[in-house]
C-alpha cells in the first residue's frame, strides 16, 4: 500500500512539474501582434510588475532551478531504486606477522 501511495504521489509531482514547465515555455497572445510567455504574463498581471526583460529572465531561471530540484527530490525520495547491499563492516583483519627487521 505504501508503494502505491509513493508512486501516485510521484506521478502527481511529475505532472505538476511538467505543467509548470509547459506554462514557462508556452507563448500566450496578450495583445495584438505581441507574444509573451504565459507564466510571465500571469505573474505580471497578478503582481503588478512592469514588463521588464530582466525580471522575466529572473522568473524563468527560478522556475528552471525549481523544476530541476523538484525532479531530483522526486527521483530521490519517491521512486526509490534498489541499491546493492552495503559492504560488511567487518574490519577485523587476520593477524599478519610483522615484517622482519632490516
Amino acid at each position: 500500500m505504501q508503494k502505491v501511495v509513493r508512486i501516485t504521489l510521484g506521478t502527481a509531482i511529475v505532472g505538476l512539474v511538467l505543467y509548470a514547465a509547459d506554462l514557462a515555455t508556452r507563448d500566450c497572445r496578450v495583445a495584438q501582434y505581441r507574444y509573451e510567455n504565459c507564466l510571465w504574463a500571469w505573474v505580471m498581471v497578478h503582481s503588478g510588475l512592469p514588463s521588464n526583460p530582466l525580471l522575466r529572465m529572473v522568473l524563468l531561471e527560478g522556475v528552471g532551478i525549481t523544476l530541476v530540484f523538484l525532479l531530483y527530490l522526486t527521483l530521490r525520495y519517491v521512486f526509490l531504486f534498489r541499491r546493492g547491499s552495503p559492504a560488511s563492516s567487518d574490519t577485523s583483519r587476520p593477524n599478519d606477522p610483522e615484517p622482519p627487521p632490516n
